[in-house]
């Protein structure tokens, strides 16, 4: 039996625009409404069958947008591995400010000058370097995202403090670019999750002592556990439970690494993604624990 709704099999598991498709005679304009397909952004669709995440509808905006059209922000930073970007998420490109053109829906265009050196091919696909990403990140975003972008690129190994340090140092006078200089300022490459660089601000915007991160708890020289976020001198730990720890092997492996921090003599303050919501009563708990002197 035949299924109900093929795809021609020049488009089987491909991405196209709709208006080829039509002109070759593979699909009509109706049938391309249908379940066969999905429409991954205005023009540009794709087999149902193939799963629609933020770097198909990159690849879709680059088969609709000018030749000049470099993808930055969060949709470059997809290319170099930090992949936050929901599939519904918009993707952003950068084009020159004499292209005239308007992006479909789903597509954010950024008129700004950009520079060969700031291009980067990945995949086949043009993408603005890392440094010029974050730079574009720090500009069109808020604050907590770009910096949970521009950690992650740092944690990964594609960029530096140093490097956008020294764009900052060339950019004077540039768009927006207290917004750079703020994110430059909040960035730490030792953050291992967007989750934990939110909960860095949200800390250090509530005034708070800054804690270390990824602090290696040690007891008579030996490794104790290695926590999230830790004031030594208060012998005290943050630690962030993600949707992974409810897991019941995990959460084992959670209570013994508690028991030890606890013997070790460290207290120990869990915080959730509740708690990143309405974080009140975690600072509260916080400083509370900052300020009790420690036991001899």
């Amino acid at each position: 039996m035949r299924p109900a709704n093929p795809v021609p099999r020049e488009l089987r598991g491909q991405l196209f625009r709709g208006r080829d498709a039509i002109a070759q005679g593979l699909v009509t304009k109706g049938y391309l409404r249908g379940p066969a397909f999905t429409r991954v952004i205005h023009g540009v669709y794709v087999d149902a069958r193939v799963p629609v995440d933020h770097g198909l509808r990159c690849r879709a905006a680059q088969l609709v947008l000018p030749p000049e059209s470099v993808l930055t922000a969060n949709s470059a930073a997809w290319w170099y591995g930090v992949q936050h970007a929901r599939p519904e998420e918009t993707v952003t490109v950068a084009l020159p400010p004499g292209v005239h053109i308007s992006g479909p829906r789903l597509v954010r265009v950024h008129r700004t000058p950009i520079l060969p050196a700031e291009i980067s091919c990945r995949n086949g696909l043009r993408v603005a370097t890392p440094v010029r990403a974050a730079w574009d990140l720090a500009t069109l975003s808020e604050l907590i995202p770009a910096v949970q972008y521009v950690d992650a690129l740092m944690h990964s190994d594609w960029l530096s403090q140093s490097d956008l340090d020294r764009r900052l140092a060339t950019g004077a006078g540039l768009w927006r670019i207290s917004k750079v200089r703020t994110v430059a300022q909040w960035t730490d490459a030792r953050s291992e999750s967007p989750a934990e660089t939110e909960l860095r601000l949200v800390v250090l915007q509530s005034n708070l002592p800054a804690p270390e991160l990824q602090f290696e708890v040690r007891r008579l020289r030996l490794l104790v556990a290695r926590v999230d976020f830790a004031w030594p001198e208060h012998r005290l730990a943050l630690e962030y439970d993600g949707a992974g720890h409810t897991d019941l092997r995990v959460m084992r492996l959670d209570r013994r690494r508690l028991n030890a921090l606890v013997e070790a003599g460290w207290t120990v303050i869990h915080a959730t993604a509740a708690d990143l919501r309405r974080p009140a009563a975690l600072i509260a708990q916080l400083r509370a624990a900052l300020s009790r002197p420690l036991a001899a």
